[in-house]
């Protein structure tokens, strides 16, 4: 019985500590409007070719509304395990599929 204990207490533990080593990525998606809000050129802002190649390659499948650096940079870290295409982008982003 105590073993049964023993074990679901450090299970416990071990997801605590997993959950707590995630990134926090609405906070690197904040720290990133700070910085870029300094940036001149609204081409390093807004990702103009990004956006329109994404757009070219997705039109079948989505619906594509542009990105900036800083939601990008948060998507990134939201899909660290993807390879992250624009599919990725689009679907993580939450944009509409195009209806066939």
């Amino acid at each position: 019985m105590n073993i049964n204990i023993v074990l679901a207490l450090f299970v416990v533990l071990c997801l605590t500590l997993i959950s707590g080593q995630r990134d926090d990525c609405e906070a690197l998606r904040r720290a990133c409007e700070t910085c870029s809000s300094s940036l001149n050129n609204p081409s390093d802002r807004n990702l103009p070719t990004l956006n329109a190649e994404c757009r070219r390659k997705t039109r079948n499948t989505w619906i594509w509304r542009n990105v900036n650096r800083c939601e990008l940079t948060r998507l990134n870290c939201i899909g660290s395990n993807r390879r992250m295409n624009c599919a990725d982008i689009a679907e993580l982003a939450r944009m509409q599929r195009v209806r066939t």
